[in-house]
């Protein structure tokens, strides 16, 4: 009989009654799992102490699986209370898609943990179980939506021989524009080597051979003079102390009569730097010495410039 202490903590008992059964390799830490919304498209690899249950953990006919595994170590702030109780309490639940299961290992999308965590159990996802809980979404915010609406207008313009992403965070997006421009050579930039070496073992399961992912500043790009036909950032100037120095930096490694494209929210309230206009936006971009368009989105400014000499 379970004692009013196993009853009122189930995770506790669950934990003593189903042992490890495997491990989780990615290249997560406790810093860049803080930001879970962007995590979640990145890949994980289970690895089974026993090799040759995979094929009975992991069935071609379901395609996503809930896997309880070690709870990450830290606390989100009581907005995303949610989050706590799912990953961070005495144990970790994520529902996973699965990518790819191989001898020994199976690739997965979404699982909330670090690197090293333990296994404890690994359940299939059904249609029946997404039906039920459909009106539970991974909690978004204002950004996210100005992302959601800006972005999809704004990728499949990006084109060129030499494209660097900076700001790259999991790469999710610098994949995407690899795969817009297959001849090309991409790169995404992150000043976090958790999250470039995160990117580039998503990039490899996915299978994207044309972009490479390295740790480095946008005060310091680690490029050469007039060596990149297009650059991109995404939602990140906005972070920087010294948005002016980056963009001077950005235009040194810009080929002449190269791109570069950025979207900047707008009346943007999580204070993270400057809150400025479109048209502060794109006076700044013209001291540094870029001709510079703008379109604006709601809750962004596109800004597409160009430099000239």
């Amino acid at each position: 009989m379970l004692s009013t202490r196993e009853l009122l903590f189930p995770e506790i008992k669950f934990r003593d009654m189903f042992g490890e059964i495997g491990s989780i390799r990615n290249e997560a830490d406790e810093t860049s799992l803080q930001i879970l919304a962007l995590f979640r498209e990145s890949i994980s690899e289970i690895r089974l102490k026993e090799p040759e249950s995979v094929s009975a953990y992991f069935n071609p006919d379901y395609s996503h699986y809930i896997v309880v595994h070690t709870p990450l170590n830290i606390r989100f702030p009581e907005k995303r209370e949610e989050w706590n109780l799912r990953f961070c309490r005495d144990v970790g639940v994520s529902v996973v898609e699965l990518v790819v299961a191989e001898t020994g290992s199976a690739y997965v999308r979404g699982l909330m943990a670090v690197n090293g965590s333990k296994v404890y159990a690994i359940l299939p996802f059904t249609s029946i179980d997404a039906e039920k809980t459909k009106k539970a979404e991974f909690p978004e915010d204002r950004m996210a939506r100005v992302r959601a609406q800006a972005l999809p207008a704004v990728l499949p313009g990006i084109k060129g021989e030499t494209i660097l992403d900076i700001g790259s965070g999991f790469g999710s997006l610098t994949m995407e524009i690899a795969k817009n421009n297959p001849d090309s050579q991409v790169y995404g930039i992150d000043i976090h080597d958790s999250l470039t070496g995160q990117a580039q073992m998503n990039a490899e399961v996915l299978g994207v051979p044309n972009v490479e992912f390295r740790t480095g500043s946008a005060y310091a790009l680690p490029f050469e003079r007039d060596s990149v036909d297009t650059a991109t950032c995404f939602f990140m100037l906005h972070h920087l102390e010294d948005i002016k120095f980056a963009l001077f930096e950005i235009k040194r490694v810009m080929k002449k009569g190269g791109s570069l494209t950025a979207i900047e929210p707008l009346a943007h309230h999580h204070h993270h730097g400057p809150q400025l206009s479109a048209e502060a936006w794109k006076e700044l971009f013209e001291d540094v010495g870029f001709s510079v368009g703008t379109e604006n989105l709601e809750g962004a400014v596109v800004l597409k410039a160009v430099k000239a000499e």
